[in-house]
């Protein structure tokens, strides 16, 4: 069974949103690494060893997890798809969310928020309260660049398959699979 037809089945089935993202989120392959196992395998220990942090705490998102992306409504597309990444471990993002924090002087300085994108304080508050880490909208510091730092060269790397590669960081799994749950409410609307 496909990812679609497991999430067809479990919305025919009356199942909760959230069992099943559990299902096809969390124990599915992932259908962008289907015949490409070694590549995920290099991908996800590149991220754990970066980070120091076990290989099962790394998750693939997005269209290259289900082939579809339900928020465009786009299939996935080698070169031209991005990889998206999801970091499950309360620590990692208790150690980003200090780093901010003591960056930004206890929040009282937000100046290294700034961006021509906006207001990145609103934004990075808004999703730190929803348990998600944005890299992107961090402040300015040497953390943050030497995020973007290694998945630019994570992405260069792996060019031949993927648009870019990118990630964020949840606190628990709780707040990773709330997060997908909008990925089956945009299918759908499909």
């Amino acid at each position: 069974m496909n990812h679609i037809e497991a999430i067809n089945k479990g919305l025919s089935e009356k199942k909760t949103h959230i069992e099943i993202v559990r299902k096809v989120y969390l124990t599915y392959p992932t259908k962008a690494f289907i015949d490409n196992e070694e590549k995920q395998y290099d991908i996800l220990d590149e991220i754990s060893q970066f980070f120091g942090i076990p290989i099962n705490h790394i998750q693939v998102c997005g269209s290259s997890k289900v082939g579809r992306s339900f928020h465009k409504s786009s299939s996935f597309t080698p070169k031209v798809s991005d990889l998206d990444i999801s970091i499950i471990d309360t620590s990692l993002f208790t150690y980003y969310s200090e780093t901010v924090f003591k960056v930004t002087n206890g929040l009282q300085n937000l100046t290294k928020f700034s961006s021509a994108r906006g207001n990145n304080f609103a934004n990075y508050t808004q999703y730190v309260s929803k348990g998600i880490f944005r890299p992107d909208f961090m402040p300015s510091c040497p953390e943050r660049a030497a995020w973007f730092k290694f998945f630019n060269e994570l992405s260069l790397k792996h060019k031949d398959y993927f648009k870019s590669i990118n990630a964020g960081i949840y606190q628990s799994q709780t707040f990773f699979e709330y997060k997908q749950v909008k990925n089956i409410k945009d299918y759908i609307k499909l």
